[in-house]
């Protein structure tokens, strides 16, 4: 395109009317409470109330390329009590809301609002929602009151379109002065097209056809000004076709809709429709904290793993009244019988609940008879006895056998109604039958001694299938799912060193510091990504060594100016207990390391280690990325939000091990445990200790972490390849060769090698992570920092041009997110474009234009690319590359350079 058309291109689009410029872009108005951001980042435009919104959720919305408007009344305030100074600049009450209507043209008033203004739009908000702009027609009857307050109304708009810092200005209503005003608003809203909401009855009602000639006409206007016209209908989340419908009919009429429950305390409707990703489970924290209950350690991995969110609440503490059922796409309850007994209101919440979601009982069922009969399940009394299994055997072949003591009597269940089905059943000598697995139209229950055995050493292990018993009995519908294992379509490899041990001497010649040989023979030997931490109370002269903490220092400093090494912190004593609250009955080790006149302070763990680092430690050129925790690795939200608010990442626990022969999916841990505060990012794998069974034997015990690998690559790929250990792994010269087995096995694999922090990043972003239909039905997704996501087979392919691309894995169609929010379709076969197949790095922009990529790639290896589509590729510009064409429309590009390298090719397609 000439230089002459794309500037009449470019003139044309500016001249387009607003409303056209945005078609399209949906908008939410939601006035709720805000924990997480996981559903507001599907809408391009968010009104929120700024009060219960944070600066790092609006930074978060930003991410994904979400506008954020700050609610803000302009003719009411909404408090309870007028400050001293806004006193006798309300005339009267709105009754509908209790909020006091305010004189317009009071000076206070209108510095009141400026002031508000420049606050919120200093937080970070795009813009501002200006509400209740004509109010003052409560209390202006003639027509000199109403031109007064009209007259201030201007000038209120007007000083708040003036401040220095443009907010974007969406206004409700206001049809009486929007001819009057010298700018253009960003858009205008107008609410109750054809559905209304009446507070004072709670209840919704048509709007009148005459009412709605009259709106339609003055909308005309706005449209006509080329400014966008936004509508709000009010319908409940519990018909959302009826929703649907409403906005599919708006839209037609060149409106954009949002279409919500009459408080717009659901998220609703608009030119997306927002799909529940969240799944709520219960746990009874009489047994403990959130992070050690089943819900968590069992349920939330495999939740996580088919793209749901996991959320963990406690009986003890819920509000059941304030569940927002419309938001999640499911409930499980893994409780005793007597936490049901115990919190009466839960068992009349269930109830009620029954037949609206998906439900799934584990270990026990609500003892109310008027639930169990609605559920079709009844308590026939007891069994004893022989007791074995009858049927059900294919859920549990493979796995240790459920166990019914002789010596105790046990509840007989059976199904009452038709369409609840047996699906494991276990009979005693008597013939009597007792149903341990219910499939139900509701979902299903699977009950004691099911789900999961408890074995010696206090370990437990699943007696069934976590993934079948979801897939079949829990039926979650199948949606694309958020992954923090793959980047750039291959598996990511990282790898990180706990700061233990680093005074130890290694068994090895001239007795070298057990950092030393982990330098010499794996931080120098294997050049991909590494992340090293200290303890500053082994190394530092505050520590335990202060006469050998010149020397600790110069190792560590060495270490850090390696170009593949990322710092990390350790803390300063490596406390084995992060919530000391907890009675821990047994301290193997104490409370942390024994350094004299010191007791453990948490800022200091925290931020202290990491300004020791950075000052004595660190090379110019680097800072403490992230802090590794130490101990149990069990930080309550209050210690989380310490890093958080220090903007530091933080990587340990979860304790993840599986090995051939022990591969029980209990000891598979979720990806983080999420607060609304902050987030912990498990590591993705447990260190060497459990491979050497705590070093009392197998000092090359931790080449067994290749076998963990494998298993959670396939047949599901659960987790990442993380190599995981402590400095003292250097100690024997059987324990490193143990480590570079996993090493070696490592860099042969087709992976994006990360440095931690990075995976951190994706990790603590998997949750926000938004999921939503377009109203043409096509798949939209909603990043904030993950940038993959697995397509499951049952999906098919994806298809658009809004993604790099995509590479089959063991379980689906890893897409490469190129953009925070991504459109596309899906087909039951693949088409033949050209797209990215994979890279050993990650993506920065992938950009095509008639068979010519532009594209750009930061990666810690040298570069290794592989395009399919196509049958031959050739270098335009960019870094040296060799072109290697392989079979099947694939084109491998290989550079021996790394960092962030950008080029151009050129492809003949298939």
């Amino acid at each position: 395109m000439d230089i002459f058309k794309r500037t009449l291109l470019i003139i044309a689009v500016f001249l387009l009317p607003t409303h056209l410029v945005q078609a399209g872009q949906s908008v939410a108005f939601y006035y709720n409470q805000i924990d997480s951001v996981r559903e507001l980042i599907n809408y391009d435009r968010v009104v929120v109330t700024p009060g219960l919104i944070t600066d790092k959720q609006i930074e978060t919305l930003q991410k994904a390329e979400t506008q954020v408007f700050a609610y803000l009344s302009v003719g009411e305030y909404d408090g309870e009590v007028l400050p001293n100074n806004l006193k006798g600049l309300s005339p009267l009450i709105n009754p509908n809301w209790s909020s006091h209507v305010m004189d317009l043209s009071a000076i206070t008033w209108r510095e009141y609002l400026t002031q508000q203004a420049r606050a919120l739009t200093a937080r970070g908000f795009d813009g501002i929602f200006l509400d209740t702009l004509d109010s003052y027609t409560l209390f202006a009857k003639s027509s000199k009151q109403v031109n007064k307050q009209q007259s201030a109304l201007v000038s209120i708009l007007e000083a708040l379109n003036a401040l220095p810092t443009s907010p974007l200005l969406i206004l409700n209503r206001g049809f009486e002065v929007f001819d009057q005003l010298s700018f253009k608003p960003y858009a205008l809203v107008a609410e109750s097209m054809y559905n209304s909401y009446d507070p004072l009855s709670d209840s919704y009602q048509l709007v009148p056809e005459s009412d709605r000639r009259w709106l339609t006409s003055k909308l005309e206007n706005v449209k006509q000004a080329g400014v966008e016209a936004i509508v709000i209908d009010y319908l409940p989340a519990s018909d959302r076709d009826a929703q649907k419908r409403a906005a599919k009919r708006l839209i037609s009429e060149g409106y954009t809709p949002y279409i919500s429950d009459g408080l717009l305390y659901e998220f609703g409707v608009s030119t997306i429709e927002p799909i529940a990703k969240r799944v709520l489970g219960f746990y009874d924290s009489q047994f403990g904290r959130m992070v050690t209950s089943k819900c968590h350690r069992m349920m939330s991995m495999p939740i996580e793993y088919y793209g749901y969110v996991p959320e963990c609440l406690d009986i003890r503490t819920t509000n059941f009244s304030n569940i927002d059922i419309s938001r999640y796409a499911g409930f499980f309850f893994w409780l005793e019988e007597t936490s049901y007994q115990q919190v009466p209101n839960l068992q009349a919440w269930v109830n009620s609940l029954i037949g609206k979601r998906p439900i799934l009982f584990l270990n026990a069922l609500p003892t109310n008879q008027a639930i169990l009969a609605k559920l079709g399940i009844a308590d026939k009394g007891e069994i004893s006895g022989n007791i074995t299994q009858q049927q059900g055997q294919n859920w549990t072949q493979q796995f240790y056998p459920a166990s019914f003591s002789q010596f105790e009597k046990h509840t007989l269940w059976q199904p009452t109604q038709i369409g609840v089905s047996s699906e494991i059943t276990f009979s005693n000598e008597n013939g009597q039958t007792t149903t341990t697995l219910f499939k139900a139209p509701w979902g299903g229950a699977v009950l004691s001694p099911f789900p999961v055995m408890a074995l010696a050493n206090d370990t437990e292990t699943w007696i069934l299938d976590p993934f079948r018993l979801i897939n079949e009995i829990f039926p979650l519908p199948v949606i694309p799912a958020a992954d923090a294992t793959t980047e750039s379509g291959l598996r990511i490899l990282t790898s990180h060193v706990d700061g233990d041990g680093f005074p130890s001497k290694a068994w090895f010649p001239g007795k070298p510091y057990t950092a030393e040989v982990l330098n010499d023979y794996i931080f120098k030997q294997y050049d991909i990504p590494q992340t090293v931490s200290v303890i500053e109370g082994e190394v530092g002269k505050r520590g335990l060594y202060p006469e050998q903490s010149d020397k600790m220092e110069a190792i560590a400093r060495e270490i850090f100016r390696l170009p593949n090494v990322e710092i990390a912190s350790h803390t300063f004593s490596h406390p084995f207990f992060w919530d000391f609250s907890a009675n821990i009955q047994t301290k193997q080790y104490g409370d942390n390391l024994p350094i004299p006149n010191y007791t453990v302070d948490y800022y200091n763990e925290i931020l202290g280690s990491i300004n020791y680092i950075n000052k004595e430690l660190a090379p110019t050129n680097k800072r403490a990325e992230l802090i590794l925790w130490s101990g149990r690795a069990d930080p309550t939200e209050e210690i989380l939000a310490i890093a958080e608010q220090a903007n530091v990442l933080n990587v340990n626990g979860g304790n993840t091990y599986v090995v051939r022969g022990n591969s029980n999916f209990t000891q598979v841990s979720p990806t983080i445990a999420w607060y609304p505060s902050a987030v912990q990012v498990y590591a993705p794998v447990i260190n060497e200790n459990l491979y050497t069974n705590l070093w009392t034997e197998h000092h090359d015990g931790y080449s067994r972490a290749v076998e963990t690998f494998e298993i959670l690559g396939s047949p599901r790929r659960l987790k990442s390849i993380s190599i995981y250990y402590h400095m003292y792994s250097g100690a024997y010269p059987a324990s490193l060769n143990g480590l570079k087995k996993v090493y070696n096995w490592a860099i042969e694999q087709q992976s994006t090698p990360l440095f931690l922090s990075e995976y951190a990043q994706r990790a603590s972003a998997l949750y926000e992570t938004g999921v939503a239909k377009t109203l043409e039905g096509q798949w939209q997704i909603a990043s904030t920092g993950v940038a993959s996501i697995r397509l499951p087979n049952a999906l098919g392919y994806p298809n658009g041009n809004e993604f790099a691309g995509w590479n089959s894995g063991p379980d689906g169609r890893f897409m490469i997110l190129k953009q925070p929010k991504t459109h596309f379709t899906t087909t039951e076969t693949p088409d033949r474009a050209l797209r990215l197949e994979s890279a050993n790095g990650k993506l920065v922009s992938w950009e095509i234009s008639n068979n010519v990529v532009d594209w750009s790639v930061s990666t810690h290896m040298p570069l290794k690319m592989v395009v399919s589509g196509a049958k031959n590729c050739k270098r335009i510009n960019g870094p040296r590359i060799a072109i290697n064409n392989r079979e099947k429309g694939q084109v491998e590009l290989t550079s021996p350079e790394k960092g962030v390298l950008t080029g151009t090719i050129q492809c003949q397609l298939l």
